[in-house]
């Protein structure tokens, strides 16, 4: 993006997988919606059965209790069903890589270089951001950081260095040499923001030239506010006094300096020992590597069930030092269950399920307030063109047409999402902000709220009958004339071969469940397409599966789509870039291909609006994945005492240290 926009706009996108919701008939709701995570991407988050979080025993919090924790300046949070944190490294691979493991729990301990999200605005925070704004120079191929003297939490500087550590491991995780690393239950280190040829590929060198200075030279010259937004915010300082190990036995040194390394040796070795010690969910809370922060908050505590204790940095160099005693992230493993605590008094900070929206007046009048979270995101599922089955099928422009045609977004909002609130999601680029001075790179095509592909089942069954299929209504459709001509079925699609696929979504409430069995149910009814819904999972392995070679899928849906970060302009690169690491389905289209790069190195702010324009315009009509409405992340609902919240992060992070309990 062109640096001139940098003042002005500067949003964030997740790259992370985050955690979502769907539509059915319309009947009593059990479950609230719970979209992003994030960028976006993890795997094995552990559901007890059964559990409460009465029963979490030194990490529960009973309604009584939270409420003596309030008087105690304790702000309680509840966390999304089945969704608490599992991975405590920045440093973190595709299946870890989501907003429960990031914006709301790693980055409160181990700040990024560059803070993105200001005031509820998807902007570069520069009070927040542990460096200042990068310099461009030599045709915008050299770019020098300036850190701004901040402190680890044992008082050691955060220097170029740390940096330097960060890039030297980064590179190994990335590397070839790191795919042999690991197992499929505790894979490698890796990176969940990678793309191949960008970050840090499109770093030739990397130096500090001072204590506190790093210069970094480019392969190409870049648009400085893309390589700001969607590169630099990929750069996290780490205590390279303390990580730079190959073992827990292992002394500190420079190991890291030979880079890649192998699985035994330099920062390989140091970067996979660090993924092992992350994977390690039991010594979270002990372990001497993660005492050394540089974030607002420490970790004090943490079990696997997903509760989480974090208390203040005294040593924090940020500009708001936390007021309270503690911030504690409480876990559910239902919408239920959280709904049922927060109606008790043990949460100040909660959500209000889909099923219970009509109670909204009650908490309010109970001392409560609400506040929707808006987040920049986009909202999909995505197909698997690579399937050797029904991959031939997916890669027809009209099959894809034709489903999306059956999607009816503004009745599923309507139905499904808390207090019918969202908005029809045509593409990549989010929605919200609707207002194109906050969000510039929102075309008036993809923010028709009729659609660009409105619902329409007579149309999606003349798209099938045109192009040779012979529709069964509540049946299979079938291909009747196979071949590639215009009114033959296409490439690679057989003759009586059926338009039927799997489906696996998350378990993350009846709601949305309901939702995904109405949506499958229209699309066999309407027009014979005949999605095979697998037994849900929890959505962290959902997300695990999105992202492992070998799918157990062929449509995915893990709840909500993409919040834009660490890579904060919705340029596409991390998602639909042929050989993304977060391109679940391999989509691989050369126009798109051409047009995502173009986006990274338009020369003006006038040229960047119109080069995501054409990218955005072209996937909101070549269809990569089905758009699904994106809705707000959830209805928060927390304690008149508290101060601080709103306006909530619109990249889905939270602000603990800006809480104040009255």
């Amino acid at each position: 993006m062109p640096a001139t926009i940098g003042s002005n706009w500067l949003p964030r996108p997740s790259g992370r997988a985050q955690e979502g919701v769907a539509p059915a008939p319309r009947r009593k709701k059990q479950a609230v919606r719970v979209p992003r995570l994030p960028h976006w991407r993890v795997a094995g988050l552990v559901a007890l059965a059964g559990l409460t979080v009465a029963t979490l025993g030194s990490g529960a919090l009973t309604a009584s209790a939270a409420t003596s924790g309030s008087a105690s300046r304790i702000v309680t949070w509840g966390e999304a069903a089945n969704a608490g944190p599992n991975y405590i490294s920045p440093l973190i691979g595709t299946t870890y890589f989501t907003t429960s493991n990031l914006s709301q729990f790693s980055e409160f301990i181990y700040r990024p270089l560059y803070w993105f999200g200001d005031d509820g605005k998807p902007i570069l925070n520069d009070s927040l951001s542990l460096a200042a704004p990068p310099k461009f120079s030599n045709n915008n191929e050299t770019v020098t950081i300036d850190l701004k003297h901040w402190v680890w939490s044992d008082g050691k500087p955060i220097t170029a260095r740390d940096v330097v550590f960060w890039m030297n491991l980064l590179k190994a995780a990335v590397s070839p040499a790191a795919s042999s690393i690991g197992n499929a239950n505790a894979p490698g280190p890796g990176y969940g923001a990678y793309v191949p040829g960008l970050f840090p590929d499109n770093v030739t060198s990397y130096k500090a030239t001072g204590t506190y200075t790093v210069v970094m030279q480019l392969n190409a010259s870049y648009n400085p506010t893309w390589f700001t937004y969607n590169e630099l915010s990929q750069v996290t300082p780490i205590p390279q006094h303390v990580w730079d190990k190959t073992s827990a036995s292992s002394p500190v040194g420079n190991y890291d300096e030979t880079v890649p390394g192998t699985a035994t040796t330099g920062a390989l070795a140091v970067a996979q020992f660090i993924n092992v010690e992350a994977q390690d969910t039991s010594t979270y809370s002990t372990n001497p590597l993660w005492q050394v922060v540089s974030g607002p908050f420490k970790l004090a505590q943490y079990n696997i069930s997903g509760y989480v204790k974090l208390v203040p940095n005294d040593r924090y160099s940020g500009p708001v030092k936390p007021d309270i005693k503690a911030f504690e992230e409480i876990p559910f493993t239902s919408d239920t269950a959280e709904f049922n605590e927060l109606k008790a008094g043990g949460l100040d900070i909660g959500y209000l399920p889909t099923a219970d929206y009509s109670q909204l007046k009650e908490l309010e009048h109970t001392g409560y307030k609400a506040d929707y979270w808006n987040i920049y995101s986009t909202n999909y599922m995505p197909y698997d063109f690579s399937n050797a089955q029904v991959g031939a099928i997916f890669k027809q422009l009209y099959v894809r047409q034709a489903i999306q045609s059956l999607v009816d977004q503004k009745q599923l909002i309507k139905d499904y999402y808390v207090g019918a609130v969202g908005t029809v999601n045509n593409g990549p680029v989010p929605t919200y902000p609707s207002s194109t001075k906050e969000n510039p790179f929102l075309s008036s095509l993809e923010s028709n709220q009729n659609g660009v592909y409105p619902y329409d089942p007579a149309k999606a069954v003349s798209l099938l009958k045109d192009h040779g299929w012979t529709v069964n209504k509540g049946g299979v459709s079938v291909c009747s004339k196979a071949g590639t001509a215009s009114d033959e079925c296409g490439a690679g699609i057989t003759k009586g071969e059926q338009l039927k696929f799997t489906f696996l979504y998350a378990s993350i409430g009846t709601v949305f469940t309901d939702e995904m069995t109405s949506l499958v149910s229209g699309w066999k009814q309407e027009a014979g397409i005949d999605a095979v819904v697998k037994t849900p999972e929890p959505f962290g392995d959902v997300v695990g599966n999105a992202y492992t070679p070998g799918y157990a899928w062929d449509v995915d849906n893990w709840g909500a789509g993409w919040i834009y970060a660490p890579d904060y302009l919705p340029t596409g690169e991390e998602l639909w870039e042929a050989g993304a690491s977060s391109d679940t389905g391999n989509y691989d289209n050369a126009e798109a291909n051409s047009l995502i790069k173009a986006t990274t190195t338009a020369p003006t702010p006038a040229a960047e609006i119109k080069a995501i324009d054409k990218y955005e315009n072209y996937l909101a009509e070549q269809l990569p994945v089905i758009w699904m409405p994106n809705e707000p992340q959830a209805l928060t609902i927390y304690t008149n005492k508290l101060s601080g919240l709103v306006p909530q992060g619109i990249f889905d992070e939270l602000y603990p240290e800006d809480y104040r309990l009255s």
